[in-house]
């Protein structure tokens, strides 16, 4: 495909090219890429190898493919990062971006092992669970789950509804300050139910988060997982040298 590059795969090469035009500014969010055949013929290349490559993109989150329409340049990416401890409603509002919450189940457990030990509560503890859906200007990006001694905060399961902010409620209604929070994060496949709530294929890449949150006398008060979409969604950092 390019004089010197045998070495390195044609499909490697057509996504470089098209990274590179992204990161250079000459194609922009929401731009239309030539068809398969189109890419084919101005490569050099197959249309297999075309495919694939649109393929590798939209799994990566850069394009997104519209049937009967297209493939276009991904419009944004939400950042999301590991610096400041906030809840996802005042991260969102401060981006200026419209966030919503969708509580998809309540129940109370007894605390699992695994749980009790993240929470430092004795195993059998009584528990509230919160399984809540996360949207973004109407998109759902991610699903996360609370697990939370209820006698921190006793009637919460009656309380919390859509668009609620949990850590708001547990500030407001229980004397409950969250201040930090140790976070773990690694990539999973989405299973079937997951990609339904967040409208992405099945077994798409996606961020799973896992943290304990701290009040300010440094107990821990929740453990949580989020299920984040990869291909709207990045997460970043700032590192400071000594």
């Amino acid at each position: 495909m390019y004089k010197g590059e045998e070495e390195t795969p044609f499909y490697q090469q057509l996504k470089d090219k098209i990274i590179d035009d992204i990161e250079c500014g000459k194609l922009k969010h929401g731009d239309k890429l030539p068809s398969e055949r189109e890419l084919a013929e101005q490569y050099g290349i197959s249309r297999m190898t075309a495919r694939h490559t649109l393929s590798i993109l939209e799994r990566e989150g850069v394009v997104e493919r519209r049937v009967g329409a297209g493939t276009f340049i991904s419009n944004y990416k939400i950042e999301m990062d590991f610096i400041t401890f906030n809840s996802f409603t005042r991260t969102m509002l401060g981006k200026g971006l419209t966030p919503s919450t969708q509580v998809l189940s309540i129940k109370k457990s007894p605390a699992k092992p695994g749980i009790a030990n993240k929470l430092h509560i004795p195993v059998g503890e009584e528990i509230v669970i919160i399984k809540r859906l996360r949207n973004v200007n109407g998109i759902p990006i991610s699903i996360e789950e609370s697990f939370i001694p209820y006698k921190y905060c006793p009637g919460i399961d009656h309380r919390i509804t859509n668009n609620h902010s949990l850590y708001q409620m547990l500030e407001s209604e229980y004397g409950i300050t969250l201040v930090k929070a140790k976070e773990y994060m690694k990539v999973k496949l989405a299973e079937e139910s997951d990609s339904k709530l967040l409208r992405i294929r099945s077994e798409s890449p996606c961020v799973l988060r896992e943290a304990v949150a701290y009040d300010d006398q440094g107990q821990s008060i929740e453990f949580s997982t989020s299920l984040t979409r990869s291909d709207i969604v990045r997460f970043y950092s700032e590192l400071h040298l000594k």
